[in-house]
């Protein structure tokens, strides 16, 4: 079992991409997230198409060269981690949530690499009620 640092502040993020995939889709070899004292490290496992999951301590190290994808978690507190299976028992998918107690963002192994996602809530759709005809029988 993981002792994730809840409750510290994401201090930086360093990521390996991965050159040997073309095409948009962003594809890491590695990912280290920066916390106050801890650092956690994703790395992809070719074999199993899982996600490795390395713990250190570490110094309050600030990373400068921050990806844009996840620079409005920095400074922000870790709040819960989930480290998802799939239908095979395989640990493919680990998900953040900073500042709330939802995700804010998730790293699924997927052909030998990881993929990165961000989330954000749907929001309902307004319906404005000058768009409907109101008849009135008397």
């Amino acid at each position: 079992m993981h002792e994730f640092p809840i409750g510290q502040a994401l201090t930086g993020v360093a990521v390996l991409e991965d050159k040997e995939f073309g095409g948009h889709e962003l594809c890491l070899d590695k990912v280290q997230l920066n916390f106050q004292n801890r650092t956690v490290t994703l790395l992809p496992l070719s074999d199993t198409d899982e996600i490795e999951i390395i713990q250190e301590a570490s110094s309050n190290a600030i990373s400068l060269d921050i990806p844009l994808w996840c620079k409005s978690f920095i400074a922000k507190k870790l709040r819960s981690v989930w480290v998802c299976e799939n239908d095979q028992g395989y640990r493919d998918q680990v998900i953040f949530a900073f500042e709330y107690l939802r995700p804010s963002i998730s790293f699924v192994a997927e052909g030998s690499v990881l993929k990165v996602f961000c989330y954000e809530q749907i929001n309902r759709v307004q319906e404005f009620e000058n768009n409907f005809q109101h008849t009135q029988v008397s």
